[in-house]
């Protein structure tokens, strides 16, 4: 599973040299997704919304491995316990499963809240039970339904669009697969990545 780490411009050189050092809440990154608008989300975030000084920023692209683990894999708002990001993820098939489990219960949603059916209700419980058999049904008959939503933008961006994986450990400079600047495309690493969506959900390749 490939992830971006969003750094600004001056830092680069310097983790091209060193790698990318964790801070005290873990070392922060994206899963890449192979949509330019959605991959470079929190670059946004960070320009617009005041939280940082504007900068410019490039995307160091590397590859997850066992090692990263443990993770936290969800939500910005409201991750946090005492501050300190609880990585209950320890394996990355486990981070496969919760990435596929989220685009099924957005499929769910999606297909309640265009048909009515979640109207009036409101407990957690019911609500992603209804979501989750809606889901399953769609994919059962439709098999490549979640491969058609990990290819459209607008459902990807519904779905992960704050979302973040927060790694235990540093990434060494050995590891970095490509340096991406903030508005350039994303080439070979786009297109292998939706030519491996396919892998990814149907076979459990995420430990690649």
């Amino acid at each position: 599973m490939l992830a971006v780490h969003w750094t600004p411009v001056s830092n680069t050189k310097g983790i091209l040299k060193n790698g990318i050092t964790k801070s005290q809440k873990g070392l922060f990154c994206f899963p890449l997704t192979g949509h330019k608008f959605l991959d470079r989300w929190w670059l946004y975030f960070f320009n617009q919304c005041g939280v940082r000084e504007r900068k410019q920023y490039n995307g160091i692209v590397f590859r997850l491995k066992q090692q990263d683990m443990p993770a936290y894999f969800g939500h910005w708002v409201g991750a946090t316990n005492n501050s300190d990001f609880k990585k209950e993820i320890t394996d990355l098939k486990t981070l496969g499963k919760e990435f596929r489990e989220v685009i099924t219960w957005r499929l769910g949603e999606e297909i309640a809240r265009n048909s009515g059916l979640d109207k009036g209700i409101y407990e957690f419980e019911k609500m992603n039970k209804l979501y989750l058999t809606l889901a399953e049904t769609e994919i059962k008959n439709h098999p490549k339904v979640l491969i058609e939503k990990m290819n459209s933008l607008d459902f990807m961006s519904f779905a992960f669009e704050d979302y973040q994986i927060v790694l235990s450990n540093s990434i060494t400079s050995d590891r970095i697969i490509k340096v991406i600047p903030q508005g350039n495309e994303f080439g070979r690493v786009q297109r292998r990545k939706k030519a491996a969506a396919n892998n990814w959900l149907h076979e459990g390749r995420w430990e690649d």
